[in-house]
């Protein structure tokens, strides 16, 4: 196993890329601590993941013979964060990857928006992963070894219209990503992104149904950017993905990004 003896934190890990992440680093050795928000955001037009989602979640890690947690934490606050990462650290005794995946979504015209959904949009995504880098990062450094992995998306390389909150967070994780890599390279942290196409979880499911759109129009019109049309992106590809940049097979690479996108962004902007 690649990852034997290792220990990551996984934030949005109850569901969809996020626990598909948390059970590809599993199931080479780690042990994982999922932390979620489990309770709906107001801005967030669909619902989020619960309690019992994360215990669920916690259950199937626990079942391939891995040691797990989950922690409630709104990473939009420090207090939040710093606590869940005292209780990782309480309960493994370090952490080794760091895979920065909460995230929310919305689609609305920027004359519409509104203050709340920005903010929530942007710390939610973008201060959420400053925050968890923040407080995780400085035991990376102490222990001269480490793996951030953060989520942006397709909508982070070449934007999307009536997502300006959304795209605009997810270019501020990529020029994190960039920054931080060149800041801990001399500890031998590698600092990485990851930037999915669109990828059917709870969430685009519960955003479709938001709009009244029946769930084979939705991929139609979600999917029609990729150039492989017989293709679908499940969250274990980018679970996979995350998996890479994780194990030592990756361990020249640092401040980049992968695309999983079934060739998105290779049309033009």
């Amino acid at each position: 196993m690649k990852l034997e003896g290792k220990v990551a934190i996984v934030t949005g890990g109850a569901r969809g890329n996020g626990f598909a992440a948390a059970k590809c680093l599993a199931l080479q050795g780690a042990d994982i601590a999922i932390a979620d928000i489990c309770r709906d955001i107001e801005t967030a037009p669909y619902p989020l993941s619960t309690k019992a989602t994360m215990d669920g979640a916690v259950q199937e890690i626990e079942k391939l013979g891995r040691k797990a947690i989950g922690v409630q934490c709104d990473i939009r606050k420090a207090s939040d964060v710093e606590s869940m990462v005292k209780q990782v650290l309480e309960t493994f005794g370090k952490v080794d990857i760091l895979v920065n995946n909460a995230g929310i979504a919305g689609l609305e015209a920027l004359v519409d928006m509104s203050e709340e959904a920005w903010d929530d949009m942007l710390d939610t995504h973008l201060k959420g992963a400053f925050l968890c880098c923040k407080y995780v990062v400085p035991h990376m450094i102490e222990q001269h070894s480490g793996k951030v992995v953060n989520i942006s998306s397709v909508g982070g390389m070449r934007g999307f219209g009536m997502g300006s909150h959304y795209c605009a967070a997810k270019h501020g994780i990529i020029g994190l990503t960039k920054s931080l890599a060149m800041e801990t390279a001399d500890h031998n942290v590698n600092v990485n992104a990851v930037c999915p196409g669109t990828v059917w979880t709870d969430m685009m499911a519960g955003l479709a149904s938001h709009f009244g759109m029946e769930t084979a129009d939705a991929k139609e019109n979600f999917l029609a950017g990729h150039l492989f049309k017989d293709r679908e992106i499940c969250p274990e590809d980018i679970g996979q993905a995350v998996l890479w940049l994780c194990t030592e097979d990756s361990k020249c690479i640092t401040g980049g990004q992968i695309a999983v996108d079934c060739g998105w962004t290779a049309r033009a902007p």
